[in-house]
């Protein structure tokens, strides 16, 4: 089977046409051209039809359905300028909140009580898992080489930090004693709901991520139960800055908002990337079979 690179470069000589030309006609730059002609990259989907028009060829005759499904898991999730200079700058503004206070207590040696608890490891697991996030997120955004497995770590890894912040959380509402209050009193099923309903949501959206983005998994089952969870998390975060905004005072409430706020963007973010992803597969997966 000849590779999209060879018979892009076959249809290009066919037609008497440079790189060069080529490039200016899709308005990219020569080099991109070159990369595409010797397999280092794949033009997005929207260009490559625009070639098979230039060039006056089929998308089939330059793409086969096994090259399709490699532009689509080689090639960023999020293609579109504008929505990945938003996601760019998501990424940014969410690792400044999570990375400016930490060094300003650590600087300071003004640690408040969030700061400092019994459970500081799992503080500090979640904080690191999500710098992990927003970092490697922003990094590859700029790049713009996240692909479906890149961005599948950075879905995962907020998933799992989501979870783990909820479950430090709650063992602070419910500390052993506490616990032991509620069982004896015959609470348990109330105390097991609040628990599920804090910590599943995260749960279920690493786990759908794992197989949605990171192993390709063709089950319809995984990218609805990302989309889901996700919308869960925004109802969450969004009944958690309502209750802050009216029971807490205003500077409390003014810092606390904003990270709540990132969540819920991320959230939505994660619902767009993840139908971004779907329907670019959907096209592949239905060029396979023609």
């Amino acid at each position: 089977m000849v590779e999209f690179g060879e018979q892009l470069r076959r249809a290009r000589e066919a037609k008497g046409m440079t790189q060069q030309s080529l490039a200016e006609q899709l308005y990219v730059t020569r080099q991109s051209v070159s990369r595409w002609e010797c397999g280092d990259r794949y033009p997005d989907l929207l260009t490559t039809t625009k070639i098979a028009q230039i060039l006056e060829v089929s998308l089939d005759d330059l793409l086969s359905g096994k090259e399709m499904e490699k532009v689509v898991e080689r090639n960023p999730v999020v293609e579109n300028k504008t929505a990945n200079n938003i996601m760019t700058a998501l990424y940014a503004v969410a690792l400044i909140v999570l990375i400016v206070p930490m060094l300003n207590a650590a600087l300071t040696g003004n640690w408040e009580i969030d700061n400092i608890t019994s459970t500081i490891i799992v503080t500090l697991i979640s904080f690191a898992l999500k710098v992990f996030a927003f970092g490697y997120g922003l990094v590859n955004a700029i790049k713009g080489s996240l692909s479906p497995k890149r961005m599948g770590a950075v879905i995962g890894a907020f998933f799992t930090a989501m979870c783990i912040t909820n479950a430090e959380v709650l063992t602070r509402v419910f500390p052993p004693d506490i616990l032991s209050v509620e069982f004896k009193n015959g609470e348990i099923l109330r105390v097991a709901a609040i628990f599920l309903l804090q910590m599943l949501p995260g749960i279920i959206g690493a786990l759908a991520t794992f197989f949605f983005f990171i192993r390709n998994s063709k089950h319809k089952i995984w990218p609805v139960l990302i989309m889901l969870t996700s919308s869960w998390l925004i109802l969450l975060q969004a009944v958690s800055t309502g209750t802050m905004l009216t029971r807490f005072n205003e500077l409390y409430s003014l810092k606390n908002t904003l990270g709540l706020t990132l969540n819920i963007a991320v959230c939505a973010l994660i619902i767009y990337q993840t139908i971004t992803l779907l329907k670019k597969r959907k096209i592949a997966s239905q060029t396979k079979t023609v």
